[in-house]
Order: structure tokens, then C-alpha cells, then sequence
């Protein structure tokens, strides 16, 4: 299988930053092999390679950095690129934060999905795990082990009764990711709101695209889910955008999760590439 790209250039317009709340237009360009995903700031004139040496601990979104110039929340673009199999793709905003649109990655899939994909000339390549390989930090844990295909299982533990303790488990391929994974929307608690917003956060967050998990143990919004374990597919979302940090190719192996977030993935990608490079191996696939 080789590498892809779009057929075509596309804008999307009319989204807003989710903690930002400011308006934000993206423009999408084909790229050619081996250039991956890259973000251009044409307000500063900047491009930000999309992997794990560009980005930087972040709790509540996925951020990238280079010179002093941020990007944030690109995790769910990331996610649809990876799940689509998209291997290169120039995305060029003038602001510092990528739309949340309705909270899912289902806008980026949609007007993918109506350009269609290019395949270029070169082979793509996999992170093939050879090895398990661990990270564990209080009681967060994420697990790597060898296996013949790709699949995620994440564990969520919440203090609310709609959603409490579960495990979902994710066979990753297009088809899949297309039904059961692209279109979950991003969750917070109700308790969290007002917090956040003090701290200048959530700015361009609301019941249509983010699921609340109200204080009386009820999804206040519930007209606007898809699944009752919604908040666990979109941690599953979250992770396959985050782990594409890794040259923007996918993981080949099976991967568990149990309450991780956007730093941890980021630590377990920091520690996979640089401390346990014995353990994996580029493939083509």
C-alpha cells in the first residue's frame, strides 16, 4: 500500500477555536510522500511538522509549537487523517487554534470523503511493535503489545452514573473508524465548566458540541449524542489523533489504555521513541 494524499485543495469555514472561541478558517493542500501532516500559520508565516517533537504537554487538547508559535486542539484532525489514512496534507489557518465544529472529527471526514484520496508514489509505512512497552504514572496506565493488526482498548473510570467505569475495544481499520469511532463528540462535566472558563479556557465550548455530564448524573444533552458510551469512543478518538503524533503513521499492535488523556499519550509517545526504540520497527504495510 502506498501513501495518500487529498485529490484536490478544500476550505472549510464558518469554526471556532473551542477554548479560543475565535473564528477560524482552515484550507487544505495535497502534499507530496514523505511530507506527513504539516500545519502553515499563514498569520506568521510558520509551518509546524504534526509529530511528537513539535508538540508539547498540554491536559485538555493536543498542542504543537516551533519558534514560540503555538497550534492547539488538532487532535481531532489528526484522528480522521490517521483513520482515514491520510499520510500527507498541508492545513494552512491564520489563527492559533484548529474548529471543534460539532465536537467529533465527522466535519474533516465528511468534506475529505467528498474530494477523495490520491495515492502517490511511495510505499507507506507502520510502527510495527515488537515488544510490549508500558507507561504508568499514578493510575493512568498504556500498554503496547505485538499483535497482526491494529486495536485499541480504553478503560474510563468517571464519578457519574451514565458513564462510571467501562471498556470499549476498537479494531482499527477505515471501515470501523467510520462507524464506530469518527463521529463521537468531545465530553466534559458540568461541575468543570465555570472552572475552565476562569481560566480562559472552553471559550467556544456549548451543548451542541461537547456531551455534559451534569451534576445531577444525567447527560444534559443528550440529544446530541450517538451512543450511550459516546465519552469512551471519543477517548478512543483522542488516542488514535494523539498517537498519529508518531511521523503522522500508525501504530501496528494492540494498545490498552486505562484513564489516559492528551499529556500521557504524549509521554508514552516520548518514551516509546526515544527510550525504547529496540522495541518497534518501521514497516511497510
Amino acid at each position: 500500500m502506498n501513501q495518500t494524499t487529498l485529490k484536490d485543495s478544500l476550505m472549510i469555514a464558518g469554526g471556532i477555536g473551542l477554548h479560543s472561541g475565535a473564528p477560524t478558517r482552515l484550507v487544505f493542500y495535497p502534499a507530496p510522500a514523505n511530507h506527513g501532516i504539516q500545519f502553515h500559520r499563514s498569520d506568521l508565516d510558520i509551518k509546524i511538522p504534526a509529530t511528537w517533537e513539535y508538540a508539547e504537554t498540554s491536559p485538555l487538547c493536543t498542542t504543537i509549537t516551533k519558534d514560540g508559535v503555538k497550534l492547539h486542539t488538532i487532535e481531532h484532525l489528526l484522528s480522521v487523517c490517521s483513520g482515514m489514512g491520510i499520510d500527507n496534507l498541508l492545513v494552512e489557518l491564520s489563527s492559533d487554534e484548529v474548529p471543534i465544529f460539532d465536537g467529533s472529527g465527522y466535519v474533516f471526514f465528511e468534506r475529505f470523503s467528498e474530494v477523495g484520496l490520491k495515492e502517490l508514489s511511495e510505499p507507506r509505512l507502520a510502527l510495527k511493535i515488537k515488544e510490549p512497552v508500558s507507561f504508568t504514572k499514578g493510575d493512568i496506565r498504556i500498554i503496547a503489545t505485538p499483535a497482526a493488526a491494529t486495536s485499541f482498548t480504553f478503560s474510563i473510570d468517571f464519578e457519574h452514573q451514565q458513564v462510571g467505569a467501562q471498556e470499549y475495544h476498537f479494531v482499527f481499520n477505515e471501515t470501523n473508524y467510520k462507524d464506530e469511532i469518527v463521529a463521537a463528540k468531545t465530553f466534559c462535566a458540568e461541575k468543570d465548566v465555570q472552572k475552565m472558563l476562569a481560566q480562559g479556557l472552553a471559550k467556544g465550548g456549548s451543548e451542541k458540541n461537547a456531551i455534559i455530564l451534569g451534576s445531577d448524573g444525567e447527560f444534559k444533552n443528550m440529544e446530541v449524542m450517538t451512543w450511550l458510551n459516546e465519552p469512551n469512543l471519543h477517548k478512543i478518538l483522542d488516542q488514535i489523533g494523539d498517537f498519529y503524533l508518531a511521523q503522522n503513521r500508525r501504530i501496528l499492535g494492540s494498545i490498552y489504555s486505562h484513564k489516559s488523556g492528551h499529556a500521557s499519550h504524549l509521554e508514552f509517545l516520548r518514551h516509546l521513541m526515544t527510550e525504547k526504540q529496540s522495541a518497534w520497527e518501521w514497516v511497510r504495510v
